[in-house]
């Protein structure tokens, strides 16, 4: 049996505990870190190997989405699910930028978790559809110039190469990445104009998994 090495970053005590006692009961689960903050998850986790992160898209101080752009970007990442009490079309738009690989919304029985859990860990996706005008209502809060760059990522592509694509630098592309996840996330329309994470500013980097 191949065990499979867990993270989890969720501010809410409450969900951390309960999912460390539901998951502790799963022969093939190990969790290497449960933490509410991100420097906190990577003290526990060292040097152990990690191959699903569970991550809570409404962190308190810092973005879900962000960080899970941030981690998909770096060499062999971990598979990456979203856990939000706000599940919707919108999200798994947005998670799809991101490169998340599922969402799940909590309100959905434990088992539905452990199931894209495992799918994840096997190289799956679990990411619902998007309706047309879902996605056509998302994008127009988009500048004309971050579509080529929104198209690439939801075809998978990676940073890097979509900066060679455009001729510009990854920086560049790093940060109109992070502003269009900002844009498209669920609220943001009804957000501060000035939002950092919303234009796309700096976003604290989550520590090596």
């Amino acid at each position: 049996m191949t065990m499979i090495h867990l993270a989890l970053l969720d501010d809410h005590p409450a969900v951390l505990a309960g999912l460390r006692r539901l998951i502790e009961h799963e022969s093939d689960l190990l969790i290497v870190g449960a933490a509410p903050s991100a420097p906190e998850l990577a003290r526990q986790i060292g040097e152990q190997r990690v191959d699903v992160l569970v991550l809570d898209h409404d962190l308190a101080r810092s973005d879900g989405l962000a960080h899970c752009r941030r981690v998909k970007d770096r060499p062999n990442p971990p598979g990456v699910i979203i856990y939000s009490a706000f599940a919707s079309q919108a999200l798994a738009l947005a998670a799809r930028v991101a490169h998340a690989d599922a969402v799940v919304d909590k309100t959905e029985p434990v088992s539905s978790l452990l199931a894209a859990i495992r799918s994840v860990a096997a190289g799956e996706t679990v990411l619902p559809a998007i309706p047309r005008d879902v996605y056509a209502t998302a994008t127009s809060r988009l500048a004309d110039d971050d579509l080529p760059v929104l198209a690439m990522l939801l075809g998978g592509e990676s940073l890097p190469a979509i900066a060679e694509t455009l001729r510009t630098d990854r920086a560049e592309v790093a940060w109109r990445a992070q502003r269009i996840i900002g844009r498209l996330r669920p609220g943001a329309a009804n957000r501060a104009n000035g939002s950092m994470a919303e234009a796309g500013g700096p976003i604290p980097e989550l520590p090596r998994l």
